[in-house]
């Protein structure tokens, strides 16, 4: 029988996930660091105890097992699977990286948002598991040219990992993310919008191929800049490089803002061209609602194969 929406809220993470693949293997990692984004969301780095490598793919999640809750949570790996692994240097500790929204209704996740004082150095236990992953799984990358990674919100997670992988690994393969948050203000620092310095640093670094590589941002909810007028489709780039100028610093890769929700304009402007279209996988996270929304726009797309539109939802 098919689940509603509030049935799937009720159910815990292992149970949402029961179908999903998980490791045997459960680590002993130590809250090393507990560093604020902004008022809703913390970043997580957790040292691996027994320097023993963890090894996952980009866009998976742990299973999180904190201290005094019977059920696990469920959390996306931030960083990239280079970082867990040991060096053969000894004063490197391997790691891992998490982003935590605020949720008290989620005991784990009200758990890590005690004082940090609280947690830090406090060791839990994580299992990796998911099947949204990077490279993605049934596809042959031979013809793949271009990943177009669409995110809403702390569904950036999973795209993040993803992207750092594949900037890594000098890939030739073109990206294009689309970002949608709720917009910051005119007083908002770069740090306080999750993972945006992050991403700007990655698109920054030189590629070893001509690129086509792009950052499209789109501030909703509480923005007080400017509007854009959506009939000439054009982005407020000089207006917004005067009140967010650490947009445009110092990079040659595009990057636009606009003030609106990501909508079927700039869908089909991602998927570009039969060619285009053709060559490209699509990674879609975000809440419920947007994920289908546009899993759906994109898969009804003349030139997508829709086994390349993959997705993942946290309900």
């Amino acid at each position: 029988m098919t689940q509603t929406l509030s049935t799937k809220a009720s159910l815990s993470h292992e149970e949402r996930t029961a179908t999903e693949p998980r490791d045997e293997g459960i680590h002993p990692v130590i809250i090393d660091c507990v560093s604020p984004v902004n008022d809703r969301i913390r970043r997580f780095r957790l040292s691996i105890k027994d320097r023993k490598p963890i090894h996952f793919l980009p866009g998976q999640w742990l299973d999180v097992h904190v201290p005094g809750i019977d059920k696990a949570g469920g959390f996306t790996i931030t960083s990239s699977p280079r970082q867990a692994v040991s060096s053969l240097t000894n004063d490197y500790v391997p790691y891992l990286e998490l982003a935590v929204q605020e949720s008290p209704d989620n005991p784990p996740a009200a758990w890590l948002w005690k004082p940090a004082e609280e947690i830090t150095g406090k060791e839990v236990h994580v299992r990796v598991g998911g099947s949204f992953v990077w490279p993605p799984q049934g596809v042959d990358m031979s013809q793949i040219k271009r990943a177009i990674f669409i995110a809403g919100g702390v569904g950036i997670n999973p795209l993040i990992s993803m992207l750092s992988f594949i900037h890594e690994q000098k890939s030739p393969i073109e990206t294009r993310i689309l970002y949608s948050t709720k917009a910051p203000s005119k007083a908002t620092q770069p740090s306080e919008i999750l993972f945006l310095p992050d991403l700007l640093d990655l698109f920054r670094k030189p590629r070893s191929h001509p690129s086509k590589d792009r950052i499209e941002l789109f501030f909703t909810g509480t923005w007080h800049g400017p509007t854009l007028n959506r009939k000439d489709d054009e982005p407020l780039q000089p207006l917004m490089s005067q009140t967010l100028p650490f947009l445009f610093a110092d990079t040659e890769v595009p990057v636009v803002a606009w003030t609106h929700r990501i909508d079927d304009i700039a869908l089909s402007n991602a998927v570009g061209n039969r060619d285009e279209a053709s060559s490209s996988v699509f990674y879609v996270c975000g809440p419920p609602k947007m994920t289908d929304s546009i899993v759906g726009h994109l898969k009804k797309q003349e030139h997508i194969q829709p086994e390349r539109v993959l997705c993942e939802k946290w309900w």
